[in-house]
């Protein structure tokens, strides 16, 4: 049975970021493995995500030029190969040496890096050309596949740690790459429409390190929300170990829960309405955070901060790729970039923070995160804007 064209390059195109989603992830859902199996300590386990977040960088940075020599299908394809070897390097990890264990999960991670970094191109530029009348709400549902596989690959991994399984993990991830890559390569991927003249100059290159500066404050909150959780509600507000992990998967779950109802919002009002909005309620999740005094009002509100998360940076990158038509590419590419970087930085400031004050006070500076993100998108907007066409004399009269 032929598959057709259309279906094939939805497969190829939210499959990969439903893959990519869970390669990445499968690394900090297997870390009792690593523990146990080979006994890596805090700093080795620590240091499995220096290469991800560089390569991550690199590869992002690559893909935007890549992307004008082989394709934007051409470099799905490469991006889920070296998904599809990560997996394969880490399923690898159960039959080798303690000695070995480390350099190979650290050469597993750099390698799920890469491919995220390199499909930053392809699946931010080619929802909008499979909808070309939604393409916002496209991009929505991309990230949120990608979100999904966030959210759900730790589920597996457990389910399969308790079974004693597993290795199954990897092997069906790394699997699935190769079947999505060789998909990929048959599927009708077309790269945007280059802009027009005019809409070029109406805005110039250089403009897009804005929306970068937006999307680093994003992640600066982004990061502060996902990497502390369990430390403040465990060590701050005496919240179990299990429960403050559970208020982490809330944060998740919300956040890919809230891409799908901003995806149908943004049908009837505005992409740009919607996103100045987010960081108003970003700010807020961080202001009544300190009222958290429990297991049950932690959860509730790091679900609201996934919510108020959800559909910000896909839209920093919709709304980017719209102002920079005929860069998509290079926009996206740019923007993971600066989102990788941002959310290290910012989980690293609030370490750094911390001798300063409790968690009550570094959240409340933290809403300052989403308000610069609020300044810098408004001048964006500004500076971006499209002017009216010139209009000839005799159009004038």
């Amino acid at each position: 049975m032929n598959v057709r064209p259309g279906a094939t390059a939805l497969f190829g195109v939210y499959g990969g970021g439903l893959l990519q989603g869970l390669a990445v992830v499968s690394f900090p859902a297997s870390a009792t493995v690593f523990r146990t199996l080979h006994g890596l300590g805090d700093e080795a386990y620590g240091s499995l995500f220096l290469p991800q977040t560089a390569l991550t960088i690199v590869g992002s940075l690559l893909g935007g030029a890549l992307a004008s020599r082989i394709g934007l299908r051409g470099l799905l394809v490469a991006a889920s190969a070296i998904s599809g070897a990560s997996q394969l390097a880490l399923l690898a990890v159960a039959f080798i040496a303690s000695a070995y264990a480390l350099p190979v999960l650290l050469l597993a991670t750099g390698l799920a890096g890469l491919g995220f970094g390199l499909a930053a191109a392809p699946l931010n530029s080619l929802p909008g050309t499979l909808f070309p009348k939604r393409r916002d709400s496209a991009l929505l549902m991309l990230h949120t596949a990608i979100g999904a596989g966030f959210s759900v690959g730790p589920l597996l991994v457990g389910g399969l740690v308790g079974a004693g399984h597993w290795v199954v993990f990897p092997g069906l991830v790394a699997a699935a790459a190769l079947v999505l890559a060789a998909v990929s390569m048959r599927a009708a991927l077309a790269s945007p429409p280059a802009a027009d003249a005019q809409r070029r100059r109406g805005a110039p290159p250089g403009l897009v390190l804005l929306f970068g500066f937006v999307a680093v404050f994003y992640a600066f909150a982004e990061g502060t929300f996902s990497n502390w959780a369990t430390v403040f509600l465990y060590e701050e507000r005496a919240v179990s170990a299990s429960m403050a992990t559970l208020a982490l998967s809330g944060f998740w779950a919300a956040l890919t829960i809230g891409r799908v109802v901003i995806a149908g919002i943004v049908t009837r009002v505005a992409s740009e309405k919607v996103w100045l909005g987010l960081p108003v309620a970003i700010a807020a999740a961080f202001l009544l955070l300190p009222l958290a005094n429990g297991a049950a009002s932690g959860i509730a509100l790091f679900f609201f901060a996934g919510l108020a998360c959800s559909g910000f940076f896909p839209l920093t990158v919709a709304i980017a790729s719209r102002r920079f038509a005929g860069s998509e590419a290079i926009v996206s590419s740019l923007l993971t970039a600066a989102l990788m970087l941002g959310v290290g930085a910012g989980s690293f400031a609030l370490g750094a923070l911390r001798p300063l004050g409790s968690f009550e006070f570094l959240y409340r500076l933290a809403a300052g995160y989403p308000l610069a993100a609020l300044l810098v998108g408004l001048l964006a907007l500004a500076l971006t804007a499209h002017p009216p066409p010139q209009r000839t004399p005799r159009e004038a009269s």
